[in-house]
């Protein structure tokens, strides 16, 4: 029987709105009852996995930016990698050389290219609050959990990934159509999981991973059962398992249900 699973967040658990249902809040509630672990594993700082993590009143670890930041229960870190500074500031020049925008996180921080907030927020669902504004002077002086790459030509994207992939400092990856995510190279959600399983002595064949796009990849490979979101990439839909239902469908919570024989 599966004992812990590990959900993405946007596109798949939570709907477009970036919400959760009642159905979903309960169904998660069931499964706690039953001392089953239900782990998030978003892209997102913990300021952003946070808003779901209470509504869903989940009890254990947060795995955020892609697996470079892991969280216990009490918001505490107790993983965290980051992105050398040398790589750090080559990414910020490919984004200025490539014309992408450029977004940069550590902790609750973000830190954007100067003068392109506008800009920054046509990709954001949340405005940035007071960002850190960079230039080619200053980036070495700041720290970063993950750099986002934002762009609506996601061939541009797609190919900046083998780019960035081929330094073999960092894993990057498309999380979105129009996202390129960029983490240290010991970290993917995958690598997280791995980690929290074997901490509550829980072999990965007992373990379910639900997600969309690239960066979970590692996740669905890892985990006894991987599955895809049918609004999910497609080259991903190929390689796993796909649910019937979407992410506005309550997708992730009626699989489960039916998996764990719940009364919903």
């Amino acid at each position: 029987m599966y004992k812990l699973i590990i959900s993405d967040l946007d596109g798949t658990l939570v709907n477009s709105n970036k919400g959760v249902s009642d159905y979903t809040k309960k169904v998660i509630k069931l499964l706690k009852e039953r001392g089953i672990y239900f782990i998030i594993a978003t892209g997102r700082n913990l300021k952003g996995a946070k808003q779901i993590y209470d509504i869903l009143e989940l009890n254990g670890e947060i795995v955020c930016n892609n697996g470079s930041t892991i969280y216990n229960n009490k918001g505490e870190l107790i993983f965290q990698k980051i992105i050398d500074k040398n790589i750090a500031k080559l990414v910020f020049t490919t984004a200025l050389n490539n014309g992408c925008t450029f977004l940069g996180s550590y902790g609750t921080q973000l830190y954007i290219e100067e003068g392109t907030l506008d800009i920054v927020n046509t990709y954001l669902y949340n405005p940035a609050q007071n960002p850190i504004e960079l230039n080619m002077d200053n980036i070495s002086s700041f720290d970063f959990e993950k750099i986002v790459l934002m762009s609506k030509d996601n061939s541009k994207l797609e190919k900046l990934s083998v780019d960035f992939n081929s330094l073999k400092e960092v894993n990057a990856f498309i999380s979105q159509e129009d996202y390129l995510d960029v983490v240290h190279f010991e970290t993917s959600k995958g690598k997280a999981l791995k980690a929290l399983a074997n901490s509550k002595n829980i072999d990965l064949e007992h373990t379910i991973a639900f997600g969309d796009a690239f960066n979970d990849y590692e996740m669905l490979k890892f985990a006894g059962k991987g599955l895809v979101m049918p609004n999910g990439f497609d080259d991903l839909k190929k390689e796993f398992e796909v649910l019937e239902l979407t992410n506005d469908e309550n997708g992730v919570a009626k699989y489960l249900a039916k998996v764990f024989s719940l009364d919903v």
